[in-house]
């Protein structure tokens, strides 16, 4: 399949990527399009889907290579096999953070999947290029936080901390899904419950083992299509 070509348009953003995962720009992140799921069921859909590489979203962090390999070995494994792919196939493609693409995703699903004209094109465009019916894009969102630095009192005893300018990522990553049709539409978006695992002694380890479960997280619930 071509390489994604990163979008040029431009979305209105949440104050961070973690606040736009974890509670949506507009009140939470919504799952299902209502215009292809009414009355608790799917309307059909034109298939096959392809599945395209998955995007790693990050910006700078100490320890992002660590989170990468767990993508690359365990996790973009797992969701190849959800969808009776061979795992030789798997390709992660790493994007900035702050990439267009990666901004764009969770606000479009925030915002009741309303896609930008811009964007929609580009969309029915990659589909095209895909030689499908639509698409299905996996996306981690990688997490990290401030590294701290120790405030020293006159003894040299600590007395607090502050935040530095540089950030360590936390070993875990929100984990999407995400279903565009032939019309540049997002139809479908499947999440993991991955938030919060940053609190784990060893998040990268617990991840790896629960790929699977994250996996069937996302797809679960995702309309019927023929993946090819």
């Amino acid at each position: 399949m071509p390489a994604l070509r990163v979008s040029l348009f431009s979305t209105t953003s949440c104050a961070t990527v973690v606040l736009a995962l974890l509670s949506g720009c507009g009140g939470g992140l919504a799952t299902s399009n209502p215009r292809y799921f009414t009355d608790g069921k799917w309307n059909a859909l034109d298939s096959p889907y392809s599945l395209t590489p998955m995007l790693a979203c990050a910006f700078p962090a100490e320890g992002n290579d660590k989170v990468y390999r767990n993508l690359e070995d365990h996790l973009a494994p797992a969701i190849w096999s959800a969808y009776g792919k061979d795992t030789s196939e798997v390709k992660v493609k790493k994007l900035k953070g702050d990439s267009e693409w990666c901004d764009a995703f969770p606000n479009i699903a925030s915002d009741r999947f309303i896609v930008p004209p811009r964007m929609k094109k580009e969309l029915a465009e990659y589909v095209k290029q895909s030689g499908a019916k639509g698409v299905i894009i996996p996306v981690a969102h990688l997490y990290r936080s401030p590294i701290m630095k120790d405030v020293l009192g006159p003894d040299g005893s600590p007395i607090g901390s502050v935040e530095t300018d540089r950030f360590g990522a936390d070993g875990t990553a929100g984990l999407f899904v995400h279903y565009v049709n032939e019309s540049g539409e997002l139809v479908y978006t499947g999440r993991s419950k991955t938030n919060g695992l940053g609190v784990l002694a060893n998040p990268i380890d617990y991840m790896r083992d629960h790929a699977s479960d994250y996996a069937q997280q996302m797809t679960q619930k995702a309309p019927p299509v023929t993946v090819q």
